[in-house]
């Protein structure tokens, strides 16, 4: 064999083998794209799951269900390439079209639709799992009386501290409801009601206190109550309203009672001035 026939086979597996490698190239994602099955994740969805989990944790939000999650990263994986023209309001926007559920816009709870969806699915999880949680409800029963004395802005003002107070001493788990213009609830996962009493007293000594500051002849009343296997939701519902009555009929007659001690002193003052005249 001659030097330049040697020299052509040479060059010529060379091609063979680039020929090779360019094939495999591009043969091997969709052959790995067939073999992935249905529901299995390939690197780029595991990426975009990852980045989506770290930026939850990172945040300190609710990390999503698994199906919002699953769909979130397919709405990623689709979404068309960002204008980097746009404005940055719009740039800001959430890229998974996902709506924000409703609260209330003065104290930021949830609504009472939201509200009861929370009790149906802890009724669940309490019957599978056996794990007890508490419902607690809070009223400032004599706010009506105040709007109509002062004016409804000013009965208002006393709902942002309220609702400040319950959320300082909740749990980032705990769900916080606005269910009417004086009523209010809470409920506590994975808390029995001996220890949901640490909460609700927390919540009541600070109000007592920013509520007498202010002089306002008014007294928080709570009820409250345990969900367990053996008392469901709409049980522990009922059992919460009841002692809630029966506290809001006890500060009735104690500021009746108040009332009258009052009315008596008044009365006693108003002899000795006139036996001194």
């Amino acid at each position: 064999m001659s030097t330049q026939e040697a020299i052509l086979l040479v060059i010529l597996a060379a091609i063979t083998v680039n020929l090779v490698i360019a094939v495999v190239l591009l043969v091997r994602p969709r052959f790995r794209a067939r073999l992935t099955e249905p529901g299995e994740l390939d690197d780029a969805e595991v990426a975009r799951r990852t980045h989506l989990l770290a930026s939850a944790a990172r945040d300190g939000n609710h990390v999503p269900p698994v199906g919002v999650l699953d769909e979130r990263v397919r709405r990623m994986s689709i979404a068309p390439p960002a204008d980097e023209s746009a404005e940055p309001a719009v740039a800001a926007a959430d890229p998974f079209g996902v709506e924000e559920i409703p609260t209330d816009p003065i104290t930021g709870f949830d609504l009472p639709a939201t509200w009861s969806k929370r009790l149906t699915e802890e009724n669940a999880r309490i019957q599978r799992y056996g794990h007890p949680a508490t419902i607690a409800f809070f009223e400032l029963p004599e706010l009506d009386r105040l709007a109509e004395r002062f004016g409804v802005e000013a009965a208002e003002r006393l709902i942002p501290p309220l609702a400040k107070t319950m959320r300082r001493g909740a749990r980032s788990s705990d769900c916080l409801a606005r269910l009417g213009a004086t009523r209010f609830a809470a409920l506590l996962p994975d808390t029995d009601e001996v220890k949901a009493i640490n909460y609700i007293e927390r919540v009541r000594s600070a109000c007592d206190v920013w509520l007498e500051a202010g002089a306002v002849a008014l007294r928080l009343s709570i009820g409250w109550a345990e969900v367990n296997a053996n008392q469901p939701v709409d049980v522990a519902a009922k059992a919460a309203e009841r002692r809630l009555h029966e506290e809001r009929q006890r500060h009735r007659a104690r500021e009746e009672h108040d009332a009258e001690e009052e009315g008596d002193q008044d009365v006693a003052a108003a002899m000795r001035t006139a036996g001194a005249s």
